[in-house]
């Protein structure tokens, strides 16, 4: 049978080319998504590093003891590091030579963003070292890492935390990769970061772990030697939490490439057996049984599968630099990132590509497998719907579709939080996609039919005869039409989910700033530092409220896990006047100490009034009252509490303020009090912006921040897509010359039957392009409908102007995959009557 079926190969190559190239194709995507997410699994060795020249680190790990649903107790760590307790540095003392690290915000006035502060005594663990002048001897100097020599004795003006100031360059260092640091005397960085982090140990590691054991173990500190001390690292934190963002798309770009795959492949095999009726039936004529036209098909695939995987390897391998080239240009990943080409990803790739090819043509098996001799030599040429396989299609679509739409309806309704998180219901929506994918061969005709009902008295031949075609010849309309009801609804899902979800969010800004008339931001700085809220609060006729970022720690609602939720701290009075939060219940007017403001979706679902247990970011016991419920998502702040129930300051120093929203008192000249208010922001790393500039910027910052991501998994799987709907169609064209020799024969002009093809074509890409519009209404109504209700008032977000370029897109491809095929099957040849060609 296995000779059969190379035999079979080698006879009838061109109706299989569409399903080795689709496989191929996906197969090259799935290598390459494998190669890439293993090469992002380690984060390169980054050479020197901030402590390379210590041989142990303690670093600050506080934890708390909560107790799981199984009876057991497990330490998490709190949100906001206390650092190490004073008792513990001093026996570590003991130990041998210790350096205390104080890691702070410190800025320059030109100084980069990441720019941060430290003790001179740590900088000899990163190896630093002075390239011109003398060490901080005096609170009022500093050596600026990375500077230039000209620099030395001059006065230079910073900001920390508490405001600006002056200091003079005592000294420079060379410029270091991983981290752009000012030094300090460590008397001045202990003024300014009371707070150790890390402490760099020179004695014994067993005397080290020795003593952080007696002082609690890893629920107060961690000790790390060897390779393990890279984790303390920026960059290396840095670096890997990049690599990470990259995982995430590129494994569900891999997964959807898969399932494309799978509907691709089974759709061209299943194409192939209908092309190849007549010779089933001569084999089962001649003796062939059941079992062996299923295993002939099988052997088919097999063969088909490990030709095509092994195309697949290899344009995979080739195709691992161009990816990395493009992740390194859109600063995804650090410039330096390689990725090599192991023989393990190109196995798994090869070997999920073979079962994906058995996988797709168990279905068109047993078709092969049910043809009978006599029926099949009667009708090679007539598609016939099997009602069963029919039957099947629909309980299958229908069953995807019902259970995916019932499912973001549930979500939305019991889990609001879900909606608003792209990632979370990026499942919910490949549910709906796939609905509309299965039901696409099914549903095709009933919506060509509507779609070409107010034309249906225009009797012309060739809209007559492209209309009929495209309705008997439902095996070639569906594996039209399939493909493109994939790239527009998944196009239309995913973008407008996420363009959903990201109008929420901006509306939920402009909702709590309704009634504020300008915002002090941060500008090229992490964020305000208090000389900037002190200045701004003492601007005459302003009323200003600062927030500013803490957390709260809580169960989840199952009390698996102590989680933290995003808070933040402002003066309730201010923030009851100036903005305007999504109130569901309660009022502002009861938040004091002691008491929480709580969105809505808080684990629990809380009432006004009650008395919830949580930990503060230090992880402080703290029972809290309900004062009011927040309609907001888990995207956005989830708890507002009051300065005595907010830790905000830890190992990184005082935290800084996140904006300042002002608004004008009554008989404020505006363009005074702008003027006012930009002269106190002056020079101190902030800017003055109107809420509308606020709402714009933060719409921009979301989708750049999405978009690369989403080019990763919706470009992959569009191009894929669009190759299968270009093969599928190449299939079905060169399998026609019979009916266009007839079409000839009965009368029709090469032009007529170009023209007849290509209305047909548009008429299924038509189909398609409804069914997929249908699948994104559903995804996007659920998450819109979810999002009105959680933060009010907000778009919904239809691309319709992206579903309709790939719409195009696919019409233009389909008409060149038929149109061109179709034409040189038209071509007369040399001393063959039209008679033969028929035949």
């Amino acid at each position: 049978m296995l000779t059969l079926a190379i035999a079979g190969l080698r006879l009838r190559w061109a109706s299989f080319v569409g399903s080795f190239v689709a496989l191929a194709f996906g197969v090259a995507l799935l290598a390459t998504s494998i190669l890439v997410i293993a090469a992002t699994a380690t984060v390169p060795d980054q050479g020197r590093q901030r402590f390379s020249e210590a041989p142990v680190l303690v670093t600050a790990n506080l934890s708390v003891d909560h107790p799981t649903t199984h009876g057991e107790t497990e330490p998490t760590q709190v949100a906001t590091q206390p650092g190490l307790p004073v008792p513990l540095l001093a026996s570590l003392a003991q130990t041998g030579r210790t350096v205390e690290d104080r890691t702070f915000y410190t800025q320059l006035a030109d100084g980069p963003r990441s720019q941060v502060g430290r003790a001179w005594s740590a900088a000899a663990l990163g190896g630093y070292r002075l390239a011109a002048g003398t060490a901080p001897a005096a609170d009022d100097q500093i050596v600026i890492g990375g500077g230039s020599p000209d620099q030395v004795g001059k006065r230079v003006r910073f900001v920390t935390a508490d405001g600006p100031h002056t200091a003079t360059v005592s000294g420079v260092t060379e410029a270091e990769a991983f981290e752009h640091a000012v030094f300090f005397a460590d008397a001045q960085a202990a003024r300014f970061c009371p707070a150790v982090g890390v402490l760099a140990a020179f004695g014994p590691a067993e005397d080290v772990r020795r003593v952080v054991d007696a002082a609690g173990g890893e629920k107060v500190a961690r000790v790390l030697t060897g390779a393990e001390r890279r984790q303390t690292d920026p960059h290396y934190a840095e670096v890997s939490h990049r690599l990470e963002d990259v995982q995430t798309p590129l494994g569900l770009s891999a997964a959807v490439s898969s399932g494309t795959a799978v509907f691709v492949v089974g759709g061209t095999f299943a194409l192939s057996i209908a092309q190849r009726r007549r010779e089933l039936a001569l084999l089962r004529l001649v003796g062939a049984t059941r079992r062996q036209m299923r295993a002939l098909v099988h052997r088919e695939a097999l063969v088909v599968g490990l030709l095509a995987s092994a195309a697949g390897c290899a344009l995979g391998a080739a195709g691992v630099a161009p990816a990395a080239r493009w992740l390194i240009d859109h600063d995804m990943v650090p410039a330096d990132f390689t990725v090599p080409v192991t023989w393990w990803g190109l196995l798994a790739a090869a070997l999920t590509g073979l079962l994906t090819a058995m996988g797709g043509v168990v279905l068109s098996s047993l078709k092969a497998g049910l043809v009978r001799p006599a029926e099949a030599l009667v009708e090679a040429d007539t598609e016939r719907r099997s009602r069963v396989v029919l039957t099947l299609r629909w309980i299958s679509g229908l069953s995807v579709l019902g259970t995916s739409t019932a499912a973001v309806w549930i979500v939305a309704h019991y889990w609001p939080d879900a909606p608003a998180n792209a990632a979370d219901s990026l499942a919910l929506l490949l549910g709906v996609v796939a609905g509309c994918v299965l039901l696409a061969s099914v549903l095709a005709g009933p919506v060509i039919r509507l779609l070409t009902l107010p034309a249906i008295a225009a009797r012309g031949v060739v809209w007559t005869t492209a209309r009929q075609s495209a309705l008997t010849a439902f095996r070639r309309t569906a594996a039209t039409a399939t493909p493109v009801v994939l790239i527009v609804s998944f196009a239309g899902c995913l973008l407008g989910s996420i363009d959903t979800v990201n109008r929420s969010q901006v509306s939920e800004v402009r909702g709590r700033l309704a009634a504020a008339d300008l915002v002090v931001t941060p500008a090229g700085t992490p964020g305000l530092n208090r000389a900037v809220v002190d200045r701004v609060s003492a601007v005459p006729g302003v009323r200003a409220v600062a927030v500013t970022p803490t957390a709260l720690m809580a169960d989840t609602d199952d009390g698996a896990a102590l989680v933290p939720f995003r808070a933040a701290t402002a003066d309730p009075a201010a923030l009851a006047e100036v903005d305007r939060l999504p109130l569901v219940a309660g009022s502002l007017a009861d938040l004091r100490p002691g008491s929480v403001v709580l969105s809505r979706t808080w684990p629990g679902s809380p009432r006004v009034g009650d008395q919830i247990p949580v930990l503060l970011a230090d992880g402080t016991p703290r029972t809290l009252r309900v004062a009011a419920r927040l309609a907001t998502g888990a995207e956005t702040t989830q708890a507002w509490v009051t300065t005595p129930d907010a830790v905000t300051s830890g190992i990184t120093g005082p935290a800084l303020a996140q904006q300042i929203d002002i608004r004008l008192l009554p008989g404020t000249d505006p363009r005074q009090a702008s003027d006012a208010l930009r002269a106190a922001v002056d020079g101190l790393g902030a800017r003055l912006a109107t809420p509308e500039e606020v709402w714009s910027a933060g719409a921009d910052a979301t989708e750049k921040e999405a978009w690369n991501a989403l080019l990763m998994i919706l470009g992959l799987t569009i191009c894929y897509a669009a190759v299968a709907l270009a093969n599928s169609l190449v299939m079905t064209v060169t399998d026609r010359r019979r009916e266009f020799a007839l079409m000839r024969l009965a009368g029709a002009t090469r032009t007529q039957v170009l023209r007849t093809v290509a209305v047909e074509t548009l008429l299924s890409v038509a189909a398609g392009t409804v069914l997929g519009i249908l699948g994104t209404l559903i995804s996007i109504g659920g998450s819109w409908s979810t999002l009105t209700d959680l933060v009010g008032p907000t778009p919904a977000v239809i691309p319709w102007t992206v579903m309709a370029t790939l719409a195009a897109a696919c019409a233009l491809i389909a008409l060149l995959a038929t149109l061109l095929p179709t034409t040189l099957a038209l071509r007369p040849r040399e001393g063959q009557p039209i008679t033969l060609e028929a035949a």
